[in-house]
């Protein structure tokens, strides 16, 4: 199981990240410029709407276990 939580905060919109299984939500974050570990893992993006972030993340997810 694995949840992402996005947050506007003026300008910038942060990430979190929990895994509490196969998914290693660092390497998916690290896409976006975030880092951590393989259970918890955060980033920030500045500049960009929740839309938009949302999209990248979704995008990278898709990377992610294209990959695995």
């Amino acid at each position: 199981m694995t949840s992402f939580v996005l947050y506007p905060d003026g300008d910038v919109v942060f990430m979190s990240a929990r895994s509490i299984g196969s998914c290693n939500v660092q390497v998916v974050l690290e896409k976006l410029g975030g880092g951590g570990n393989a259970a918890t893992a955060g980033a920030q993006v500045p500049s960009g709407s929740v839309e938009a972030v949302l999209q990248r993340l979704l995008r990278a997810i898709d990377q992610y276990f294209e990959e695995d």
